[in-house]
């Protein structure tokens, strides 16, 4: 009688076919069209050591916490398994290390105890630069357990210093960041519109702090202009800045066409409207705003598909309506965002890609915007300062320097509520919007 053929391939003489574990948990790239996979475990277990390899070479891990400290009477004992082993161990481990590590890298110079035991070079064999496999012996759980500890580090710096010293890659279609990012561990994305400045590098270099791979879009945004804005004269410097990123160690950069993002022309059919700040401060003096940037930004997330985004808290809206609509849609178990402090220049002035449109005069006046917030929410010797007292203050103070004033916000930091006039400004974030003119020329 015929008998019914399982085989793990599938084909004529075949009658059905094994569902592999390893497809059911993802461990493969692309299971066959009737598995069901149950979790996608390659890209869990890839990212996590991605974190691992990243929090080692920034020296977060390991730390005091995950550090425990010998007794001299269990040292001695160890050293006594096998006399001159961990001193060997450690030293080849250092030369390896110190031939591998990246540019960058420094090592002590300061002169280091002296160790005493002698081991026979046989006792460690090597096989292509490898630690060989030892023999069996009473210690050979306690050797394996260092030399597994030892070889892989200078893997990590091989694997350190060719990640360094990659080519920058230009990504302009969905599909290229598709292709580019199965290849990847943890990314970190920051978001720009291009004529990148210090303050964007400063991102940058935070955004490496936290992944393996850095990944910055340049994207002028249609959606986010209103008609009498600046789409058409918005500074765009594409050459320099890929070679400020390159030299900033990022890996990728995503610089789609419209039509990558807006298929049918911006802003599209469907919007993501953060509809709890409308009304309030910067969104009541430029109301297409949030929505433009809400919308492309939700886009590059899905597009881009990161681990951890970086951005900088001078623009405080913009990184509370961003953080509502990871909350909102889910995504913040997901990607983590981080905000980074105001990058300044020596004067205060916080660093715009505007900036470049300030004339002279309006450049030398621009670093009063400044002075006047830091002065008016000092705490004075009665004590901290109101919200409405701040308000107050700022507008005096830049209304003297001859600013025309939009407005001054006192507002909590998730919710961007303003102040009552009374509460004080603890954990809130102060912000203003004004005018300068030079002329007939005039800078927001």
């Amino acid at each position: 009688p015929e008998m019914p053929v399982i085989g793990i391939g599938a084909g004529g003489q075949v009658a059905g076919q094994v569902l592999v574990c390893d497809d059911l948990l993802g461990l493969h790239g692309n299971p066959p069209s009737f598995v069901k996979r149950y979790a996608d475990l390659a890209r869990d277990v890839l990212a996590a050591y991605s974190s691992y390899a990243a929090d080692v070479r920034s020296g977060d891990f390991p730390g005091e916490a995950y550090t425990k400290r010998m007794k001299n009477d269990e040292l001695d004992k160890l050293r006594a398994l096998e006399p001159g082993l961990m001193d060997r161990v450690f030293e080849e481990a250092e030369e390896r290390l110190r031939a591998t590590a990246p540019p960058g890298i420094g090592w002590p110079t300061a002169p280091q105890p002296v160790r005493t035991g002698k081991v026979a070079p046989a006792s460690i064999p090597e096989v292509n630069g490898y630690y060989a496999p030892l023999k069996k012996s009473s210690a050979s759980v306690m050797q394996a357990r260092l030399l597994s500890q030892v070889a892989p580090a200078s893997a990590i710096g091989r694997r350190a210093s060719s990640v360094a010293g990659m080519e920058l890659q230009v990504l302009r279609s969905r599909d290229e960041v598709d292709e580019w990012r199965r290849g990847v561990g943890r990314v970190a994305f920051v978001p720009t519109m291009g004529n990148l400045h210090e303050g964007h590098l400063e991102l940058v270099d935070e955004a490496k702090r936290k992944a393996t791979h850095v990944v910055v879009s340049i994207f002028v945004n249609p959606a986010q202009f209103a008609a009498h804005e600046d789409l058409d004269t918005y500074p765009r410097t594409f050459q320099r800045d890929l070679d400020l990123l390159k030299e900033r160690g990022v890996a990728a950069v995503f610089a789609p066409t419209p039509e990558q993002i807006y298929p049918r022309g911006s802003p599209g059919g469907t919007v993501v409207v953060p509809r709890f700040v409308e009304g309030k401060s910067e969104d009541a003096c430029r109301p297409q705003f949030f929505t433009g940037v809400a919308t492309v930004v939700l886009k590059l997330f899905n597009i881009v598909q990161p681990d951890v985004v970086i951005f900088g808290q001078k623009d405080a809206m913009q990184c509370a309506v961003i953080r509502r609509m990871l909350e909102d849609l889910c995504l913040d178990s997901r990607i983590s965002m981080v905000v980074a402090p105001t990058s300044r220049e020596s004067d205060g002035l916080a660093r715009s890609s505007r900036n470049s449109y300030l004339t002279p005069s309006m450049r030398q006046r621009a670093p009063a915007i400044y002075s006047a917030l830091s002065a008016a929410t000092t705490p004075s010797a009665s004590g901290p300062a109101t919200a409405g007292e701040v308000r107050e203050r700022v507008t005096k103070a830049l209304e003297q320097d001859g600013m025309a004033v939009s407005y001054v916000s006192v507002a909590g930091t998730g919710d961007m509520e303003e102040r009552e006039d009374e509460a004080t400004v603890e954990d809130s974030v102060v912000s203003v919007a004004c005018l300068l003119r030079d002329g007939d020329v005039q800078c927001r």
